[in-house]
């Protein structure tokens, strides 16, 4: 068994959102001062990094992240590697072969290949899904869908009121954001996904680990 962290370090400096800060870390308590322990405060949005999105996030009064159903979060996935310069769509996926069973996938993309320098600029152009795609995975049922970029939708689709994320939370798929799969082949395995449990929380940074048997 070969285990996977494909969770981005988060660390300040690194690419966030634009207008939203960066992790702040601070020191609370030091030995090497005195104290009997070393303790830091930390701070981040909960979009940070590598990240889940619940309901919450852009359906008012959705399920937040401490109420959303786990089991979506851990079982069998498959990372599905799309090659092309533009946005994933459903007809790709329709001739993608696709397991049948399939509940979770994630997509590697040249995202990963571009994943930036911690303290890199924002780049808007990072592949996503169109909205083709979104209700694809909804009619093929799946559960969860993640990606290596910082956004399952493309930047700039607030102007449409984010077609992509909407269907996908209408529907209770978990999107997982910021995925490093760049060491990962594509192919089949166990995803264990673990958010912060933030009460009415509308997002959070996750742990995320593959299994390879």
């Amino acid at each position: 068994m070969r285990v996977h962290d494909v969770t981005l370090t988060l660390r300040p400096g690194m690419p966030t959102w634009p207008g939203e800060d960066g992790p702040k870390i601070a020191p609370l308590k030091r030995i090497a001062r005195g104290d009997s322990s070393n303790v830091s405060l930390v701070s981040f949005g909960d979009h940070t990094g590598t990240h889940v999105d619940p309901p919450s996030h852009f359906l008012d009064g959705g399920t937040t992240i401490d109420r959303i159903a786990v089991d979506a979060l851990v079982g069998p996935c498959q990372v599905a590697a799309y090659d092309a310069d533009d946005h994933i769509t459903g007809a790709w996926l329709d001739g993608a072969a696709m397991r049948p069973d399939l509940k979770r996938i994630l997509f590697k993309t040249r995202n990963s290949a571009d994943r930036p320098e911690p303290s890199a600029v924002f780049d808007e152009e990072f592949i996503a899904l169109d909205e083709t795609a979104a209700h694809w995975l909804i009619r093929h049922q799946i559960s969860l869908v993640g990606i290596d970029g910082p956004s399952i939708e493309p930047f700039g689709s607030g102007t449409i009121g984010h077609p992509v994320h909407v269907a996908l939370l209408r529907a209770g798929v978990v999107i997982v954001e910021g995925l490093d799969l760049q060491d990962v082949a594509p192919g089949s395995y166990e995803i264990v996904c673990a958010p912060l449990k933030i009460a009415d929380g509308t997002g959070s940074p996750a742990r995320v680990f593959l299994i390879e048997r």
